[in-house]
């Protein structure tokens, strides 16, 4: 059964090199994944959003990691094992084709850039490429990524032109000639202040009427996973389910007592998520309360400006094209910079085109 960690600021959660049996989804925080790139040799950090998996990769292909998983802000991380995964993406088709578009268009990107890297130029023969690839993973001292690409070469090509250097670089490996670098101490980022942190933007100012409905909240039924329900809903989504999927986020909102603070932090997402359906239904009325209510009720929640930039989006779809813009600025002006403030400001210049 999948757990859920919390993580302190400047937690790793795995080191490059380290043994892979376990695949993460961030639920809420920030993380940052640690790397050197191939092509580049500059060190990347990649961050993850949250309702994004990571470590998939090297579970699946049962290979150690190849990047530091860093935590940068206090982070709730959903962990499943590759049986767990595999089961989850059965339920889920759409899912699976996404991710193997994804996986597909980086080994494409990989092969490239490898090739760049050691000036290749166009592909050549199928083996050649193949050994060029362990070669340049031995001079990188990456001994186990480089193992695996020398047995693939022997594998197909047992008495092909390179196959006894590729003996000769596995013997100096297992004889421990064979260097592999140390994994690089992460830089962890310093975070900010209590008192730094932004306060959640004013959505009365924009007079958005949002009635408390009264709700009759029940403690969780006996015997049912929160955790389960949620991703339930998720994959209904993705299966443009919606109305199932709304059932069962206003039942996780309808929820009095949740078992522990981890997954209490349930609600808030199905907040944000009943939101989303709201508007995949085109009831953005509705879907502007409901981010509104989410706003008043998780001030200092990592959606926050998913949920203001969500409400722009509704009153540009209601073509109250000078509110939209309003809720776009708000996100541009919020601290730290990010992807979504960029969108928003390429947002505002779409919408200034329709006035």
């Amino acid at each position: 059964m999948p757990t859920i960690r919390n993580y302190a600021p400047g937690s790793i959660i795995y080191f490059e090199g380290d043994k892979a049996d376990e695949i993460y989804i961030l639920q809420s925080g920030k993380v940052v994944l640690n790397y050197t790139a191939i092509d580049t040799g500059a060190e990347v950090n990649e961050t993850i959003s949250n309702g994004e998996f990571f470590g998939v990769k090297s579970a699946v292909g049962k290979y150690p990691r190849e990047e530091t998983a860093q935590v940068l802000a206090p982070s709730v991380v959903l962990v499943l094992s590759v049986e767990e995964f595999e089961q989850m993406v059965l339920k889920n088709f759409r899912v699976l084709i996404k991710m193997l578009k994804v996986f597909s268009n980086q080994l494409r990107r990989i092969g490239k850039a490898v090739r760049e890297k050691l000036q290749q130029g166009e592909p050549k023969m199928p083996a050649t490429e193949l050994f060029n690839i362990g070669e340049y993973y031995f001079k990188q001292g990456k001994a186990e990524q480089a193992k695996y690409v020398y047995n693939k070469y022997l594998f197909y090509y047992p008495n092909g032109e390179f196959a006894e250097t590729c003996k000769s670089r596995l013997k100096a490996i297992e004889s421990g000639e064979f260097r592999i670098e140390q994994p690089p101490q992460p830089q962890i980022e310093e975070t900010k202040p209590e008192e730094e942190i932004i306060s959640a933007p004013s959505v009365e100012t924009e007079q958005i009427e949002t009635e408390e409905k009264p709700k009759t909240e029940k403690p969780v039924p006996e015997g049912i996973d929160v955790v389960k329900k949620f991703y339930e809903a998720l994959s209904l989504f993705s299966q443009d389910k919606i109305q199932e999927a709304m059932e069962i986020y206003k039942n996780i909102l309808e929820i009095k007592k949740f078992k522990d603070e981890a997954t209490a932090q349930f609600a808030e997402k199905a907040q944000f998520e009943l939101g989303r359906c709201y508007m995949k239904l085109n009831m953005f009325a509705e879907a502007i309360e409901t981010f509104a209510n989410f706003i008043k009720k998780f001030e200092r929640s990592n959606l926050l400006k998913d949920a203001l930039f969500n409400i722009g989006q509704c009153y540009e779809s209601m073509e109250n094209y000078q509110k939209a813009i309003n809720f776009y600025q708000k996100v541009v002006n919020m601290p730290p910079k990010e992807a979504i403030n960029t969108k928003a400001k390429k947002a505002i210049e779409e919408v200034q085109k329709k006035l």
